[in-house]
């Protein structure tokens, strides 16, 4: 090969890596936003699901005050 073939070749390829490189680089963009959503999703579930234990917590107490002494 001679120098213009071998630099048109190697043009090819930076071109080539570029356009990889871009793809990739969204492709990972749109993972983290994924992440994101998802960590703030997680977090919501998790303020729920505290949420519903401390309601479920308070209504044990609450449902064994409103039983009948045992007597009865």
């Amino acid at each position: 090969m001679n120098n213009a073939a071998d630099i048109v070749e190697l043009q090819q390829q930076i071109a080539f890596q570029e356009q990889t490189i871009d793809t990739l680089n969204n492709v990972v963009s749109e993972q983290q936003k994924d992440i994101t959503r998802l960590d703030r999703a997680l977090a919501l579930l998790a303020q729920q699901m505290k949420s519903l234990q401390q309601t479920a917590d308070a209504g044990q107490g609450n449902a064994e005050a409103n039983q009948p002494p045992p007597h009865y």
